[in-house]
């Protein structure tokens, strides 16, 4: 940070002296207002309105008083950027008036825009709805009739979050006409969309179904002109929500017919424009979701946990670029293996039999919370509605989404010097889940240590470290039971095919390479990740476990890894596990090697797929999250890849402990390994050796185990 000010005062200085040499005291006046701004964006306020005061100065000497607007802005976001609200909202107000004042209608929109941030992250919506009264009449006073319609659907939508329906159905009654005015076709079906889950959610069931017909109806008739561009899509949604609709109004038959529908579009999506054209996943996996509510209604939870299944192993294939058997030919698409077709209940019991497991699935519903289906080794099945904001927890629950967000700040916490009482508080995420996730269903797990859970997640249930989940007595899971997790059951019938006994020949093992440059984001240009100088020390070892010779530093090339990876029986990699969300050759999830001449050195989840891997365990040790966004579509997208490429377990990390050196965990789970042959037993006893010295979480329960246990 100090040097980058250095930095930013010599370029200043310099550029100050030409300006005075020029006579251009407007651009002096710039150049102290970039330097305020470097000030400010490293967190010292105080030294940036001095600077920017002198700016201020110059510009009344020479009768240009502009900028001042601007400062304001400036300096709110860096409150808010610290999470100081208050102070970023009065200077927003402030920068409001000032712009008012100047009659700047572009400082105008940006200071409500960023009121509207603001007021949103903190949940202020009396205030939001002003905001938005305010600016609907400047843009009904501008004339402005796309801004009107676009501000109706914001302040309708303000409402409904206060649950204040009547006022929010009024509005977007208003929006509909508006988006009609303008013939926006498309902003008319958002409207009808928004207009009756309004009426829907505030359970009023026959008009929203007259909306969701019109929005039927709409979309319909432009599917009829450009079908070719998916916009079979639309009519999907209508039927979603028609649908669900039924389903809440107990018209229980219709709405299952009204499904079927839903799903013939998916199928004819797919088969018009293949897999990856347009993104209708999310639509589609609202389909299977209604329907397991459907049949939970009809009290069939086994039939339900079987369209569960088949909504993983459709979402498995579009997230691969993958299409089954039975779908037409798509140029480049492999089939997937026929053990991902969805399963019917008497595999699903099987497959608990094999694993000789407890399998614990749990499905997201928006409007229910949680549904779990907990499959003991038996093959009996037990079904659980959990009620995500009405179950009892020692601290309150906004949302699931909300405390599983909260798990990467308590992972982050750097040292261990607060008292008792703030030691509570840290582990309250991990509390918080364990009292939403296990409890309701803790009458149901196998009593034995060590027995094994075979956890079953999905979206961000998937970022959740299942073994440090705690109860009230302080017991983290993984000390009651050994953990597995798998995309979906089906993906256990493949890799319990796979199954092999570890080995060490033709051990391949990776630390530290020369780091690619790869894009974390998208849009943004690619950048090196930062080196893993401990990897080295880790390969070292390691490869004295598994009697190889480890490939280090530029040694480390993707060519080099490709060669080796198909005789390879076990792989360990020291490096990087990159499990974002961003799609590489259209699958997400990436490997980081030592890039050469003929390549970028990012081996792709896309380049894994098109393998034939004879590998045994494959363990990747370390994963970028300083930077990029973990999600579970770059676990799923690099775990599901390597399974198909031929592995049965994979073992990769959440985040990348900051104090424990991963060589001794890693040295301690090959041990346990050779001792025990059982992978998960291995993991968790290297878990809980780790844990009697480094007793945070965050030092011992990133890893986790996915495929096959043993």
């Amino acid at each position: 940070m100090k040097s980058a000010l250095i930095s930013a005062e010599c370029g200043y200085q310099q550029q100050k002296n030409l300006l005075q040499t020029l006579g251009d005291r407007a651009g002096e006046a710039q150049a102290l207002d970039d330097l305020s701004n470097t000030y400010i964006y490293q967190g010292d306020a105080k030294q940036g309105k001095i600077l920017h005061d002198l700016a201020q100065k110059i510009r009344k000497e020479i009768g240009t008083p502009q900028g001042e607007a601007a400062f304001l802005g400036n300096i709110g976001l860096a409150y808010e950027s610290q999470g100081q609200y208050p102070q970023a909202i009065e200077l927003y107000q402030q920068q409001l008036a000032l712009a008012q004042k100047n009659h700047d209608p572009a400082a105008i929109d940006n200071s409500y825009n960023r009121l509207v941030q603001v007021y949103q992250s903190q949940g202020k919506y009396p205030q939001l709805i002003e905001l938005y009264q305010q600016q609907l009449a400047i843009a009904r006073q501008n004339k402005d009739a796309v801004s009107v319609a676009d501000l109706l659907s914001q302040l309708a939508a303000a409402y409904k979050s206060q649950g204040q329906y009547q006022p929010a159905i009024e509005i977007y009654q208003q929006q509909l006409l508006a988006t009609r005015n303008i013939k926006d076709s498309q902003g008319e079906m958002k409207s009808l969309n928004n207009l009756g889950d309004t009426y829907r959610q505030s359970g009023q069931y026959e008009p929203a179904l007259e909306v969701y017909k019109k929005q039927l109806a709409l979309a319909t008739s432009t599917a009829g002109i450009a079908r070719n561009q998916g916009e079979q899509l639309q009519i999907g949604i209508a039927l979603n929500n028609i649908g669900l609709t039924l389903l809440k109004a107990g018209n229980l038959p219709e709405a299952e017919k009204t499904l079927l529908d839903a799903t013939k579009v998916w199928e004819l999506i797919r088969k018009k424009v293949g897999s990856n054209s347009i993104n209708y996943s999310q639509e589609q996996a609202a389909t299977y979701r209604i329907w397991q509510q459907l049949l939970i209604a009809q009290n069939k939870p086994e039939e339900a946990l079987e369209i569960a299944e088949r909504g993983k192993s459709w979402s498995i294939a579009q997230l691969l670029g993958m299409r089954f058997s039975s779908e037409p030919e798509w140029a480049a698409a492999k089939i997937v293996p026929r053990e991902i077709n969805p399963p019917t209940i008497a595999q699903i019991r099987q497959i608990a039999k094999q694993q000789n497991a407890t399998l614990i699935e749990y499905s997201i519903i928006p409007d229910e919370g949680l549904y779990v289906w907990v499959v003991q080794p038996s093959g009996e099945v037990k079904f659980r509605r959990i009620d995500i904001k009405s179950q009892p927890t020692i601290y309150p629950v906004s949302s699931l989404a909300d405390v599983v967000v909260s798990i990467g700040n308590f992972m982050g916490i750097k040292g261990k010097t607060e008292a008792a009482a703030k030691a509570n508080m840290e582990i309250k995420p991990l509390l918080q889940l364990h009292q939403l996730l296990i409890k309701p269903i803790a009458d149901l797990l196998p009593k034995e240590t060590a027995s094994r859970l075979i956890f079953i997640p999905q979206e961000e249930l998937s970022l959740i470290p299942f073994p440090a989940l705690v109860d009230i007595y302080g017991k983290y899971l993984i000390e009651k039971h050994t953990i597995v997790t798998v995309p979906a059951i089906q993906v256990l019938a493949l890799t319990h095919k796979q199954q092999k006994n570890f080995s060490r020949d033709n051990a391949l093992v990776v630390g530290n390479p020369s780091m690619p440059r790869i894009a974390l984001f998208i849009g943004q240009p690619p950048q090196p990740l930062p080196p893993l100088v401990n990897a080295e020390q880790e390969a070292l070892e390691i490869a004295e476990l598994l009697k190889t010779k480890p490939l280090i530093a530029n040694l480390a090339t993707k060519k080099t890894v490709l060669q080796q990876l198909p005789k390879a029986k076990a792989v360990h990699l020291g490096t990087y596990g990159i499990i974002d969300g961003i799609k590489r050759q259209g699958i997400p999830g990436a490997i980081a090697l030592s890039p050469s001449d003929s390549d970028s050195g990012v081996l792709s989840a896309a380049e894994i797929l098109d393998l034939k891997l004879k590998t045994t365990l494959f363990v990747i040790s370390a994963t970028e999250t300083s930077k990029s966004q973990i999600s579970s579509d770059g676990i799923s997208g690099l775990s599901l890849s390597l399974i198909f490429a031929g592995v049965p377990s994979i073992i990769m990390p959440l985040w990348s402990s900051p104090e424990v050196p991963t060589a001794s965990f890693m040295t301690e789970f090959y041990n346990q390994l050779n001792q025990t042959h059982d992978k998960a037993q291995a993991l968790r006893q290297a878990m809980l050796k780790t844990k009697e010295q480094y007793p945070h979480p965050r030092d011992w329960a990133g890893f986790m185990l996915i495929g096959e246990g043993k």
